[in-house]
């Protein structure tokens, strides 16, 4: 898990890149924003826009982020992969360059380019999906 001190800003913005997809197809990233009250978001805060083909997440409007933690989950294709084995499309996967941008409106921003947790198959919808988590404080 990763941290980002906000600098006692209320607001922040965030923005979200994928490259080198060494011929997978990037499909979509949710983030959320958990609240850590005991209820967990059942809605994403963003989804990458449908007109978009590369699982990004643009940069965002403002919003209060009320110190709760960022969950970013990407999902790409291996569609395009499967004469490939199992382990040579993990070692692809983990080649992957992922950019989350975090900026406060106190002018300060971070650039985090590490995943938490994945890559883990989905073997049923040939998927392949990561997961970040960014503390907010």
């Amino acid at each position: 898990m990763k941290t980002y001190n906000t600098n006692n800003s209320d607001d922040i913005r965030i923005q979200f890149d994928l490259s080198n997809n060494l011929g997978f197809i990037p499909l979509y990233t949710k983030v959320f924003l958990d609240l850590q009250n005991g209820i967990n978001p059942q809605s994403p805060t963003f989804t990458t826009p449908m007109h978009l083909a590369d699982a990004s997440i643009p940069l965002t409007s403002w919003f209060k982020h009320n110190k709760g933690l960022l969950i970013f989950e990407t999902y790409i294709s291996y569609k395009s992969l499967n004469t490939l084995t199992a382990d040579v499309i993990m070692e692809k996967a983990k080649k992957l360059i992922f950019e989350y941008k975090i900026e406060d409106s106190n002018d300060g921003s971070e650039v985090f380019t590490s995943y938490d947790f994945g890559p883990a198959i989905i073997k049923s919808k040939e998927l392949i999906f990561f997961k970040a988590y960014i503390d907010l404080i």
